[in-house]
């Protein structure tokens, strides 16, 4: 998870200074690289929602998932303090197929 953030993060940062300095980019490089980085992020574990009212919450920044009634202040690993829910809100989907 951390890997993928960290280069979706620099592919994001490259995007921005092309825009900025009118620098080509090569789009076929950009399509590579966000498939190489869904392909981490779909790697990644899902997290399903715990009983008794447990929920998950992963920091933005670096993707460590913690346990609780409500998103800590701060990150333990990191420090930051942006977090998503984690927890898979329909965890049985059906595929529409048949």
């Amino acid at each position: 998870m951390k890997e993928g953030l960290e280069r979706l993060d620099a592919l994001m940062n490259r995007l921005v200074e092309a825009d900025q300095t009118g620098s080509g980019i090569d789009p076929l490089r950009i399509a590579s690289e966000l498939g190489e980085i869904r392909q981490l992020l779909a790697e990644s574990p899902s997290v399903i929602p715990a009983k008794g009212g447990q929920r998950h919450f992963r920091c933005e920044a670096c993707g460590t998932v913690t346990h609780g009634a409500e998103a800590p202040a701060r990150c333990p690993t990191c420090g930051r303090t942006k977090f998503f829910s984690a927890d898979i809100e329909q965890p049985f989907v059906e595929s529409g197929a048949g």
